[in-house]
């Protein structure tokens, strides 16, 4: 769709959610980049973002008028805002001073770049190998390759004496990768996680530890009777049994909770007291060594294997902590936590953390970050006048 007609639409007040949401869409996967927008040769970057703001309030406004129709929530339509007067100042820049080109003098906070692929992986000897960020993932077995078929250096001797030796594979803050185990299943390692492995699997169980976050899409393998080869994921709370199917497991050390979100299939979530079976589009959730079962919209903890955020759903905590792990950021909370969800929707992981800090503007949340030492304050809401 012509992404300059969309935003003709916006200013005219003529635009659908769907087509606002295609046109955000546009924007967060294009950080910065200019589009035409008309406008008043004379008009100032005041006028022009008033205008724009006080054309998406009265549609908000308007509405909420038409209840059958369901729309986002004023948070959100603020946010929308936001983005779309980013576009604005961007093409008002153009208008104005007559250049195509980006400015040359970025905002401090465009030094804090997204994370990317990167991991380390640990062979069962303690030898460390540093994997190559041209590359998006490995394949394990008696040869350790790169998902396009290379070898990956270093890697001959990786067999061990010891069968029950694990291999490890690590991504750091600001980093993701994939493996392919050697049973054909597929992990995709978020940020600041660890994933252990043999280099075979056993005929009688498949086995991998997991500290952090990973969405796992499980090949099934049948045993010589007919039934399916269990596989099995130990964490810090939880331990998840499955026999074919896609779920996410969110175990970070520093959480209190841990979470397996089920995509499709069946699994059966083991914690200190009891088991309990998932089904399609529900989440478990351990606290304390008790599990909690609580329907879910599974995209919402898989959309970083997409390479976006999904802020719906989640606690400002949870978010403020996955956009710390993503960009390499120290979290440091000076006030009192906003508690209640303060952003929804999505935003695309591949952009500098610019946009995520106007978001935290429009929902007023004061913050302040400093690039030197990577940190990142949230001092609270806003005092209003």
């Amino acid at each position: 769709m012509d992404i300059a007609y969309l935003v003709f639409k916006f200013n005219n007040g003529s635009i659908t959610p769907e087509e606002l949401q295609i046109l955000l869409d546009w924007y967060n996967s294009h950080d910065d980049q200019k589009v035409t927008i008309l406008s008043k040769e004379d008009e100032s970057l005041e006028a022009v973002k008033a205008r724009m703001l006080a054309t998406l309030l009265a549609k908000v406004n308007h509405s909420r008028d038409q209840k059958p129709v369901k729309i986002m929530s004023k948070t959100r339509w603020i946010a929308a805002a936001a983005a779309v007067i980013v576009i604005t100042f961007s093409t008002w820049l153009v208008l104005n001073h007559k250049t195509q080109t980006k400015t040359s003098a970025p905002l401090q906070t465009g030094i804090i770049r997204p994370g990317g692929n990167k991991a380390t992986l640990t062979l069962s000897n303690g030898q460390t190998i540093q994997l190559k960020d041209s590359q998006a993932g490995i394949v394990a077995g008696d040869k350790i390759t790169y998902t396009d078929g290379s070898l990956v250096e270093n890697t001959a001797s990786a067999q061990p004496a010891d069968a029950d030796k694990l291999l490890s594979l690590h991504t750091p803050r600001g980093g993701t990768y994939k493996i392919i185990l050697p049973d054909g299943t597929q992990v995709w390692l978020n940020a600041q996680t660890t994933i252990k492995y043999p280099l075979h699997f056993s005929t009688a169980k498949r086995v991998v530890e997991l500290e952090g976050e990973a969405f796992f899409q499980v090949k099934s393998i049948y045993k010589p009777d007919g039934g399916k080869l269990p596989f099995k994921v130990i964490s810090k709370h939880q331990e998840v049994e499955v026999l074919g199917t896609q779920f996410n497991i969110t175990a970070y050390p520093e959480q209190a909770t841990g979470k397996t979100t089920l995509v499709e299939g069946k699994v059966e979530v083991s914690d200190q007291q009891r088991h309990v079976v998932l089904k399609p589009n529900e989440q478990a959730i351990t606290l304390n060594g008790k599990t909690t079962v609580i329907p879910v919209n599974p995209a919402n903890y898989t959309a970083w294997r997409d390479g976006k955020f999904s802020f719906d759903g989640k606690t400002f905590e949870e978010t403020m902590d996955e956009i710390g792990r993503w960009y390499d950021l120290d979290i440091v909370y000076a006030g009192k936590m906003p508690k209640e969800q303060e952003l929804t929707g999505d935003a695309y992981r591949n952009q500098n953390i610019r946009f995520l800090l106007r978001l935290l503007g429009t929902a007023e949340v004061d913050y302040n970050l400093d690039v030197n030492h990577r940190r990142l304050t949230i001092k609270g809401k806003k005092n209003r006048i």
